[in-house]
């Protein structure tokens, strides 16, 4: 987590809000004209392309609006100072955002869930013991890539000094190094995973994706799969219009579904609509995505799980402790 983003998410502390209380079952308002949304753009977004090319109606006539937002870092204070509804977090930033105040959001729903891959040219990985010796450039410091590969690390029973995770090269920039030779090993998410094997498919040592972190988590009984991106909700929002909240996850759902069973025609929406993404390499990520929809509460045990990695290497990073039930939207 960047040192800007602990300091936006402190700023949660400091804010006064009406819905002090932070309960959700409040006497409700009218409903309002505007379901305000914050994407953030690259690879969370591409389950919502298609609502923001066509954006939903709700109930009696509320319009959703959508705000493509770059990163992390931008949406968290939009969210904290009431200007989203709803928005897209890592589990992490929304359990710390959680716990530093009750009264800022909920989680609504798990939208993507594990896609991460270990990457590389050397064909002669195939568990993660033989990684010993290795260093292994992941994508993102202090974020689930790193946490999920050192419990890994840690159930393989492999000495936690014998591989070298390396952090010193901006994500964008790992496929490219890898394709180049310039590294040899890579903990990278979609896209990036898929356009290293893209751009590195040539010669007697293509790249490949040599372990799917997804199934080597649940294979060392880690859980069936561990969430990436949750979809969340301002408290006092989904306080006053439950209803409507319900209602715009039942789009989102649907979105995503659609997402899934159609990624020739998602990829270049996602391009349209201004993501960030090639259509032709969105298209090709998306059956690695491993986009999902489970509500919040039913996959409170998923998100638990992967919580408790922070938990173990760096409770700060998700405010000390796991998030209490008021976390979860029901």
């Amino acid at each position: 987590m960047t040192k800007r983003l602990f300091a936006l998410i402190l700023t949660v502390q400091l804010v006064t809000v009406s819905f002090a209380s932070g309960k959700l079952d409040a006497p409700r308002k009218a409903q309002p004209d505007t379901l305000r949304v914050g994407v953030l753009a690259g690879p969370s977004g591409l389950g919502m392309a298609r609502l923001i090319d066509n954006p939903p109606t709700l109930g009696d006539g509320t319009v959703c609006t959508f705000e493509i937002i770059g990163s992390v870092d931008a949406l968290l204070p939009k969210l904290v100072n009431g200007d989203l509804d709803v928005g897209i977090l890592p589990p992490n930033v929304a359990a710390k955002l959680y716990n530093l105040n009750p009264t800022s959001v909920v989680a609504t729903a798990i939208v993507g869930n594990g896609m991460i891959s270990l990457v590389t040219r050397d064909a002669s990985v195939r568990a993660l013991g033989d990684l010993e010796g290795k260093t292994v450039s992941v994508a993102g410091q202090g974020a689930t890539p790193e946490y999920v590969m050192k419990t890994l690390l840690d159930a393989a029973k492999v000495p936690s000094n014998s591989v070298t995770l390396d952090f010193s090269i901006p994500t964008p920039g790992i496929a490219a190094a890898l394709v180049s030779d310039k590294i040899g090993y890579a903990l990278l998410p979609e896209p990036f995973a898929t356009v290293a094997v893209m751009n590195g498919n040539s010669g007697d040592r293509p790249v490949v994706r040599a372990l799917s972190i997804r199934e080597t988590w649940k294979d060392y009984g880690l859980g069936e799969d561990f969430p990436m991106t949750l979809c969340v909700a301002a408290a006092g929002f989904a306080r006053d219009y439950p209803e409507l909240t319900k209602a715009f996850l039942d789009q989102y759902r649907q979105s995503i579904e659609w997402t899934v069973e159609n990624p020739a025609e998602a990829g270049p929406l996602a391009e349209k609509v201004g993501l960030g993404l090639k259509g032709a390499i969105a298209a090709k990520a998306i059956p690695s995505c491993n986009f999902t929809f489970v509500n919040a509460e039913e996959g409170k045990r998923s998100i638990e799980s992967l919580l408790a990695t922070f938990l173990a290497y760096a409770p700060a990073s998700i405010g000390g402790k796991l998030p209490d039930e008021g976390f979860y939207f029901k």
